[in-house]
Parts: C-alpha cells; structure tokens; sequence
C-alpha cells in the first residue's frame, strides 16, 4: 500500500511538472514567439510565471520524495543502523532547506531562477543531492558486493546475481539519476547554455529511478531487510558442518549427505537456495542417496 501510495505521488508531481514546463515551452515558441530579442529574452524576463515556477516546485517536492526514498533503501539494506543514518539524515534535511531558499528566489522578479543568488543556492541544493546520492550509492553498491561474495562462497556464482548483477546495483542505488544530475550540476554553476539540453528531463529522470526501485520490490527482487539476516545466518550455520557436506532441514526428516556423491556419483542435481535463513534441497531424488 505504502509504494502504491508513493508511486501514484511520483507519477502526479511528474504530470505536474511535465504540464507546466509544457505551457511555458510554448508561451515562449508560440504565444509570444515575437518577443522582443526573441525566445531567449523572454524566458530571462517572465521566467517566474505561475506555470513555470508550479513545474520548477512540483520537480523540487518529487526530489524530496526520491532522496527520502534513496534514504529508506539506505536504512533497508544496512538493516537500519541507527549511527548510520546520521549523516545521509543531516544531508537530507538540508536539502529541503536549500530547495526552499532556491524556490524563494527563483519566485523574486529581481531575481529569477538564473539570478546570482539564486545560481549560487541551487549549485549547493543540487550539489547536496548529488552528493548524497554518491554517497548512498557508493555504500549500497559496497554493501551489495561485500554480500555477493559472501554467497558466491556459500553457493557459488549462480545463486549470487539475483540482488548483485551490475543492473541490480544500479536500479537499486538510482545511479541514472546521480549521473544525470552531474552533467546538468556542471554546466549550471558555471552559467553555460548546456544546461538547458540537460534541464527538462532531469526531473523525468529522477521520477523514474526511485518507480525502478519500486519494481523491483514489486517482482519480489529488491533487497530486504532479511536479505542480509538471511544469508549472514546461513553463512554462519554451514560453516559449523563437516567440509563438503550438506545437511538438510533436520524437521522434513532428511538425510545428510556428501555433496560429491550427489553432484558427481549419481549424477543428482541439487537445487540449493536460500530462504529465511535455512537451506533446502528442492530434489526429490536427493533422499535416496546414501547417508554419512
């Protein structure tokens, strides 16, 4: 219900912002297209109409939504450490802070989104949530890591790329939206026109990052809190049995058996996973074979 709830907002505040950007586009190609000094003129001078500065604050407030969802993923996926959350917290509330200075300047006529001040404000809000996405990034996609070789020890490549491919990584830390976010960051603390080929869709972009993050969780393919619990216990519960042996969950009534016998003497492929901290075979046939 939560992401059901959070998607639909993310989806509205990206109409939103989509819509009113969409109606000064074409205040300045088309209604007004005879502007004196042209196009470029008028965006500088009626830069603060409603529709405009609606877009530029429907885009800031779905902002807040996708680092605090980035935040939560954070807390998830290091099982909600209360020391680390901290700084990431500290980082996030200050970009809400700065994201309302940027829209109290950008409503001045004086002012403007492009004026000094307001340039100044925005380098550091979006720097803020450049930086506080890297850094959520850089420790998820560690954390991510750290756990596939943990797996990969335990049951071997196959059984590690569910949660850790290079596509999980990125969805997971919303490395699109970090990247995206650079190359406008760039251009707009140093005043160039690139800025404009990079600005319209970086609200789009951050919109869609955190709904992949989403879907992710609705496949059932996301990292959960017991993700880590669960393969950390299992880790801990093999390494006290005998080297090369597998034992089964002791309440089905199995056996324990060699896991040479089964993979190489009787051909038997065993189908190991790991779900709530337990290992399981899912062959039928692995009953049969002979006991330690």
């Amino acid at each position: 219900m939560f992401f059901t709830a959070y998607s639909c907002i993310i989806f509205i505040l990206a109409t939103f912002g989509f819509a009113g950007n969409t109606k000064f586009v074409q205040m300045t190609y088309i209604d007004y297209r005879n502007f004196p000094d042209g196009p470029n003129a008028f965006t500088f001078a009626f830069y603060t109409e409603f529709c405009n500065v609606f877009s530029i604050g429907s885009y800031v407030v779905m902002n807040w939504f996708a680092d605090g969802l980035m935040l939560y993923r954070f807390s998830v996926i290091y099982d909600r450490k209360p020391l680390l959350m901290i700084l990431p917290t500290m980082i996030y509330l200050a970009i809400v802070g700065l994201s309302l200075g940027m829209l109290t300047y950008t409503l001045k006529p004086e002012e403007g989104f492009f004026g000094p001040t307001t340039i100044k404000i925005g380098t550091a809000y979006w720097s803020l949530s450049i930086g506080m996405n890297i850094i959520i990034t850089s420790a998820i996609a560690g954390r991510l890591l750290k756990m596939r070789a943990q797996v990969r020890k335990l049951l071997g490549a196959n059984h590690a790329s569910p949660y850790t491919s290079v596509v999980s990584m990125l969805v997971e830390s919303a490395a699109i939206y970090t990247g995206w976010a650079i190359m406008f960051l760039v251009p707009f603390a140093r005043e160039d026109t690139f800025q404009n080929f990079v600005l319209p869709s970086l609200g789009q972009v951050q919109g869609i990052a955190p709904l992949l993050i989403i879907f992710r969780v609705a496949q059932g393919k996301a990292w959960t809190s017991s993700t880590a619990t669960a393969t950390l216990t299992t880790k801990g519960s093999s390494s006290m049995q005998k080297p090369g042996v597998w034992s089964s969950n002791a309440s089905r009534g199995t056996d324990t058996f060699p896991l040479s016998d089964v993979t190489h003497s009787s051909g038997t492929a065993v189908d190991v996973k790991v779900e709530k901290s337990m290992l399981y075979s899912t062959d039928s046939r692995a009953s049969d074979t002979r006991a330690v």
